[in-house]
């Protein structure tokens, strides 16, 4: 039987599958990372942490507008998206990819991807 590890990991290689995904991490809701598929570059203990906070930021922007808290959130720059998803109660998941991706379909195997990271956690 796979660890917890492993079978976040494998996760991320599926997602990675769905096509030119540059970066991936699986982090806690307080931005510890629990794993990453990410370049050599990309500092992932700070993609972690920044994406758990921008998280938490826009949750209490909802919270002050009395709406629902976000389950989802999408930063668009000129050449990439990043899109951030609560992935169940404990964790969170960010994606970064080229602009160019069928968002659409990002966003649904992200969902995918986030039962099973929920279900392996809860």
């Amino acid at each position: 039987m796979a660890n917890i590890q492993d079978s976040l990991s494998e996760i991320l290689k599926e997602l990675k599958n769905t096509g030119d995904i540059e970066a991936s991490v699986i982090s806690s809701n307080q931005g510890l990372v629990m794993v990453s598929d990410v370049p050599e570059n990309v500092p992932e203990a700070r993609l972690g942490a920044y994406t758990a906070t921008i998280m938490g930021s826009a949750k209490t922007v909802m919270e002050e507008i009395q709406k629902n808290p976000p389950n989802m959130l999408i930063i668009r720059s000129p050449d990439a998206i990043t899109i951030i998803m609560e992935a169940g109660k404990l964790a969170i998941l960010s994606s970064l990819f080229r602009d160019e991706m069928n968002i659409g379909l990002v966003i649904v195997e992200m969902e995918k991807a986030c039962r099973k990271i929920s279900k392996i956690l809860e």
